[in-house]
């Protein structure tokens, strides 16, 4: 049955994204911010679609409608916190940049315009932390993992890295935390992709499950109020980690 399952979700996985590449590749037409505004309501489409092919059910808590503008940030266990977000807001995705090479993903991903972030180049950085300031001026929201990689969610969050947040500190910009987790699978193997873990098995794996249950907690979303780049991931990362204890305190996610 799970392999019957993992080919009907495969099949419609890649139909859904030559739907979603064609609404791309439409939405890319008219001024640049005009065209961008419309690539985060698409990503959204892409998102709700991807969750319903995976079979993830998503359970909010909070209110995510009343942010519209400025950052998103939020823990990170892999790929699939992409596709919930998508699913609960309009966003701009910021990606590393080594995503561009990823077989088919990377040239699929490249079409929604997402900035490519590159730590290790300081010209590059400076590019993208003024598309950073220059898409949160416009009113189109951004994603960021201020962690820098994926975890597998059980041992706390990684300290955050600051440079995400210096186009929100410079700008004034409200910025939006979130909290994911995701509840034990049928096999007991995390959905989690972190690590040395290799994507298509990985893949290949979640596509089997039936269900998988997802939860999204909206914070209160707080402004700079002077706080420099350090100091602003700072404070996020402390008050994100209070509420990130409170959570996963809870176990599972039971919905």
């Amino acid at each position: 049955m799970a392999m019957i399952r993992r080919l009907i979700k495969a099949f419609l996985l890649v139909s859904w994204l030559i739907i979603i590449w064609v609404a791309l590749a439409a939405g890319n037409i008219g001024s640049y911010w005009g065209a961008q505004r419309r690539l985060a309501k698409v990503s959204r489409l892409w998102g709700k679609g991807l969750a319903w092919i995976f079979g993830i059910k998503i359970k909010i808590i909070g209110d995510p409608s009343h942010f519209e503008g400025g950052l998103i940030i939020s823990n990170h266990t892999g790929y699939i916190d992409i596709l919930v977000h998508s699913a609960v807001l309009p966003i701009r995705f910021a990606s590393k940049s080594s995503i561009k090479h990823w077989p088919f993903l990377g040239w699929f991903i490249a079409t929604g315009r997402p900035i490519w972030v590159d730590r290790f180049s300081p010209t590059k950085s400076k590019i993208a932390a003024k598309q950073f300031k220059d898409s949160m001026a416009n009113g189109v929201l951004l994603l960021v993992y201020p962690e820098g990689t994926s975890t597998n969610g059980k041992e706390g969050m990684l300290k955050f890295k600051s440079t995400p947040f210096e186009s929100a500190a410079t700008g004034d910009n409200w910025i939006l935390p979130t909290i994911i987790r995701y509840g034990e699978t049928p096999d007991a193997k995390p959905i989690a992709w972190y690590g040395d873990m290799t994507l298509v098995p990985h893949l290949w794996r979640i596509l089997g499950y039936k269900r998988i249950n997802a939860e999204v907690t909206i914070m209160e979303p707080f402004k700079p109020e002077g706080r420099n780049r350090k100091e602003l991931a700072l404070f996020a990362y402390d008050e994100m980690e209070k509420e990130y204890k409170k959570i996963f305190k809870g176990g599972d996610v039971i919905i």
